[in-house]
């Protein structure tokens, strides 16, 4: 986060406006299954933003709008193209999201559908999108928007630790989250739903991290946690109340068919090859 410019009048920053962004669903790709979207684009290591609103909460500062008209890119670029599950796991719209899921868990889960985990990287870009914005729908907080303006339970780790129903009350008493897509300003440039609020989603580390999985997006009580906000303090057996995920595949092949293909076509009275 870049501290905001010397200089900077309380005129100016009155005078910015930062609204949310609308809702947009692209809709189905060729190249994804119907319940996927095709996120593509240039991802970069690292997206520096000028905040403009840092709010103080006990030892941590968290910064609740961003100026939309200064985005630093930096670090090596990478081009991503990759489908993603338009909702949380299980991917079902007006469904609740799944929750206390570990990343080996949600490694399983994926995997047994013919998917895997997203990756870190993949993740980001599907949320800040090409406009690169820090919160899923724009530049400055808005509660209202995602499911991320709950207020904080406290947690009886005795009884989330126990086992079978003891637990199982436990995490019913803690669920503040909402049916997936219950939030339609809640979405991403590509059309993914719930990136921020509602369940924290385990990803698949970038290289560096101290463990394979890391969670991104926050949870309904962390509405400030953005398309950057990467927590990587949890080994991969780690589950808590309002962990979750959703998953990703590469995107099949939808290439133009070939000059020996098309031949094949007209000798069974296909249509004929178009020829200069």
């Amino acid at each position: 986060m870049i501290d905001p410019l010397l200089g900077l009048g309380a005129l100016a920053l009155a005078m910015l406006s930062l609204p949310a962004a609308p809702s947009l669903d692209p809709g189905p790709s060729a190249a994804c299954p119907a319940d996927m979207r095709l996120v593509t684009g240039t991802h970069h290591d690292d997206v520096q933003h000028v905040c403009v609103e840092p709010v103080k909460s006990g030892k941590a500062t968290h910064c609740f709008a961003y100026w939309e008209d200064i985005t630093a890119e930096e670090g090596p670029a990478t081009e991503i193209s990759v489908c993603m599950d338009q909702f949380e796991a299980p991917n079902q719209r007006g469904a609740k999201p799944l929750v206390m899921q570990s990343f080996e868990m949600a490694t399983a889960w994926c995997a047994a559908r013919g998917k895997r985990v997203c990756a870190e990287q993949e993740w980001e870009l599907a949320c800040e999108g090409p406009e690169r914005r820090p919160l899923v729908y724009g530049w400055r907080v808005d509660r209202a928007v995602c499911n991320s303006g709950k207020a904080w339970r406290q947690v009886d780790e005795r009884k989330l630790g126990a086992s079978g129903e003891v637990a199982q009350r436990e995490v019913e008493r803690l669920w503040q989250g909402a049916p997936s897509g219950t939030y339609p300003g809640c979405a991403s440039a590509f059309g993914i739903f719930d990136m921020m609020g509602n369940v924290e989603e385990w990803v698949a580390s970038r290289r560096g991290r101290r463990w394979p999985g890391a969670l991104m997006g926050g949870f309904w009580a962390k509405p400030w946690t953005g398309c950057r906000g990467t927590n990587d303090a949890h080994d991969p057996k780690f589950v808590f109340y309002e962990t979750g995920f959703r998953c990703c595949a590469d995107p099949r092949p939808t290439s133009v068919p070939s000059a020996a293909t098309r031949g094949g076509e007209e000798e069974r009275g296909g249509p004929p090859a178009t020829r200069p």
